[in-house]
């Protein structure tokens, strides 16, 4: 994303700011262009898409990638082969309420990531067992099988419906909830974490980037 005024190239790391913005990068500046990535990189385009017709599944495709994200900057560290694991502490972070027991969540985690996370990823689908539906207000609605009313501890996962509209405002909820944790809280460690993260993902004080040509040659290329 790029302005041009007379040959001069404004470089926006985020929708509302150029890298002038982390010169240097002090902590609120940092929090500032996190969340402007994140609210309108995936939260707003997510909703926007709740207006589009057929859009319900493809908002819900983008706001599942939230959830190992979110638990990078809250673990501080990345998720390089814990992928799934990153994945369930996201998603347990945004629905603490979702109950049963803890085989049927371990459960429920792991078909959500292999159904719905990577299904988007690796098959531009989600996979059978997944379905939407916006009949209930519950952002997440799962069907186990029980025995005498009691849910079967050696049973699988038999649907999981998924409120695209509720489901998406979770996900922002989480996000604001978080945001203002991080302006406002004394903990250290959450601050910690966070800038641990940025250092990992962001990469502030690594070398510059460039194209491997001037910027002459980039525009005359146009």
């Amino acid at each position: 994303m790029h302005c041009v005024m007379r040959h001069k190239t404004l470089h926006f790391i985020s929708p509302s700011y150029t890298h002038r913005k982390l010169e240097p990068p002090f902590f609120r500046d940092v929090v500032d262009v996190f969340e402007d990535r994140m609210l309108n990189w995936l939260v707003k385009p997510a909703k926007a898409l709740l207006k589009v017709p057929n859009g319900d599944v493809p908002a819900v495709a983008l706001a599942t990638n939230y959830f190992e994200g979110i638990e990078i900057y809250i673990a501080g560290r990345d998720s390089k082969g814990q992928s799934e694991k990153f994945f369930a502490r996201g998603f347990k972070r945004v629905f603490p309420s979702f109950s049963g027991p803890e085989y049927l969540r371990a459960a429920v985690h792991s078909s959500f990531y292999k159904l719905l996370r990577c299904g988007f990823a690796h098959d531009a689908m989600f996979r059978d067992g997944i379905y939407f539906s916006s009949v209930r207000k519950e952002p997440i609605t799962v069907s186990w099988p029980r025995t005498n009313g009691v849910f079967d501890s050696d049973g699988k996962l038999e649907a999981a419906i998924i409120n695209p509209r509720t489901f998406v405002e979770s996900v922002e909820k989480h996000l604001t909830d978080y945001i203002r944790e991080l302006r406002r809280t004394a903990d250290s460690e959450v601050k910690s974490n966070f800038l641990k993260a940025v250092e990992v993902k962001w990469h502030l004080s690594g070398r510059e980037r460039n194209l491997g040509m001037t910027e002459d040659e980039f525009y005359r290329a146009a």
